[in-house]
């Protein structure tokens, strides 16, 4: 029950009931995967090209495509996933961040709360924020006159987004309320919401709100794109050039989507100039802007570093770091787009932060920025009360590859990259299945950012490093997947990753979360909305 004027709550039982939702669900905002992450090969048998080329070769020896899904070849650096260390269902709590002074309402609702609501509001809910299409934070009289929509969303745990929990390692930008938040809004409301400064007074946004501390260049796809309405699952590289003329750092970037209501995910690759050529050609092949690319950039020559999903704001690398960008080098921006009736033309753009030039020709160079991808299985069998001839694997898997091509059906490949078959998971028909697989670190330095990745009914996910061991860190820990919330989450301490290091990635699906009335079927890793992965990211500077 929200907080009113009339029949109002006690302060009390608001306190207990907040303290127990501190979660997040999120507003829908469909948007489908980071599955080009997973993939930047062009042959199609081949596993993700950044897990090694040893990995790479035995799987085409194998034959994994075409296969059954037993693997009897087991990589020897990876070890058995356990499937009892099942992620448990706690409440999320908030991350303690150090050296913060708690907030206490004293009568004074801008020394208070108003820094409570542009901290935590007001980048979502102003001018081109995710969040203006429910509610606008301009001013004070903003929050005055929608308190009991403003505490009901408090309540039910929906607002703030933020779906770590405290089982994480505490994390910058940290959006979740905490408890002496939830209690000095408590009080004011108490005391009849009453307010220190005019209605009109604006609201900025605070500190807290990762932004491009300036703009140098604003890249433009070479080709806008023109979709075709009615296309659910549409994956479209288009091509980004920016304009220099010597070497330079990218020390920060923001992905900027035009459409948002057909834009439901990018994911940006580095492409150096050797592939200019090939890039051309794929465009070439029909006239709607860029080309056709499940599964990855079909670039042979790339690096992923962009992901953006809706939530997502800038990216700013730390002080010292960044990525080199030479002349001539180019980003490809895989964009899934989600078509059900309008087929808006699209030109989202990029914005680019750039080190002087000086720094770049190395008079003083940068640490360089990795990003390296981790997975695990995605196998989620029909339960024992659904039946029909998609619940068969065999049946599944040639559906998928029919809609998305050998690029696009990952399956195999992470189930050998795991040294598992698909008959592990195939008692899991209660509704609800779990994955795990570890495997060792081989990117190397400060951990600048971690992410994880899963789709719609995705339960939980969990990135744990050096498991089991006396240094073991939960990096991060997200107990109710939150399919419209997917942040690239920034350590607040400094976690060193070496040789020798290594990585459990957990997940876990709820089969009452698919849509009602779908087609029961077996599901797996494939580029679909409707279909799932279990794929993370640890972007490191060395």
């Amino acid at each position: 029950m929200p907080f009113t004027t009339s029949g109002r709550t006690s302060v009390e039982s608001m306190r207990s009931r907040a303290r127990s939702h501190v979660f997040v669900l999120g507003f829908t905002v469909l948007f489908a995967l980071f599955a080009g992450a997973c993939s930047g090969a062009e042959d199609a048998g081949a596993p993700p090209s950044d897990l090694g080329d040893e990995t790479a070769d035995a799987a085409q020896e194998a034959d994994v495509p075409g296969s059954e899904g037993t693997v009897d070849t087991k990589p020897e650096q990876q070890t058995e996933p356990d499937e009892t260390s099942s992620l448990e269902e706690d409440e999320p709590r908030s991350v303690d961040l150090p050296a913060v002074d708690p907030v206490v309402f004293q009568d004074d609702f801008s020394a208070s709360i108003m820094p409570i609501f542009e901290n935590r509001c007001a980048s979502c809910h102003q001018v081109g924020g995710p969040g203006t299409a429910h509610w606008t934070l301009d001013t004070v009289a903003d929050i005055t006159a929608n308190q009991d929509l403003i505490w009901a969303n408090i309540e039910a745990g929906v607002m703030p987004p933020w779906p770590a929990s405290s089982e994480s390692v505490p994390f910058h930008a940290d959006r979740s309320l905490r408890d002496d938040e939830v209690q000095a809004l408590i009080d004011w409301m108490a005391a009849d919401s009453e307010i220190d400064v005019a209605p009109d007074t604006p609201l900025t946004v605070g500190t807290e709100l990762l932004a491009l501390p300036r703009v140098d260049l604003e890249v433009p796809p070479e080709t806008p794109y023109q979709g075709v309405p009615g296309t659910i699952d549409d994956y479209r590289c288009l091509v980004y050039t920016p304009e220099i003329s010597q070497p330079m750092y990218l020390t920060g970037y923001e992905f900027v989507p035009d459409q948002t209501e057909v834009v439901h995910h990018a994911i940006g690759y580095h492409a150096s100039s050797v592939d200019r050529e090939r890039a051309t050609g794929l465009a070439a092949e029909d006239d709607k802007g860029g080309w056709e690319c499940f599964g990855g950039s079909r670039m042979r020559n790339d690096d992923m570093f962009l992901g953006w999903a809706p939530g997502q704001s800038a990216s700013v690398y730390p002080e010292g770091s960044g990525l080199l960008l030479q002349p001539g080098d180019f980003v490809v921006v895989q964009i899934h787009y989600h078509y059900e009736t309008d087929a808006p033309e699209d030109a989202s753009f990029l914005r680019l932060m750039l080190e002087p030039g000086d720094v770049a020709n190395g008079d003083d160079e940068l640490d360089e920025i990795n990003v390296t991808q981790y997975v695990a299985p995605a196998e989620i069998p029909c339960s024992t009360d659904e039946s029909g001839p998609l619940c068969d694997r065999r049946a599944a898997l040639e559906y998928a590859i029919e809609r998305f091509g050998d690029e696009g059906v990952q399956a195999e490949r992470i189930n050998f990259i795991c040294g598992v078959a698909p008959d592990r998971y195939a008692g899991m028909t209660d509704g609800s299945a779990s994955s795990s697989c570890e495997l060792p670190i081989y990117g190397f330095g400060e951990i600048v950012s971690v992410l994880g990745h899963m789709h719609e009914i995705g339960r939980s996910f969990r990135m744990t490093l050096n498991p089991g061991e006396s240094d073991e860190r939960v990096l991060l820990d997200i107990p109710r997947w939150d399919f419209d919330w997917q942040y690239n989450y920034e350590p607040v301490e400094s976690i060193q990753v070496a040789p020798g290091d290594n990585v459990r990635i957990e997940c876990s699906w709820d089969r009452s979360l698919i849509k009602p009335g779908s087609e029961p079927r077996y599901i797996l890793w494939a580029d679909g909305t409707n279909d799932e992965m279990c794929f993370s990211t640890i972007v490191t500077r060395s």
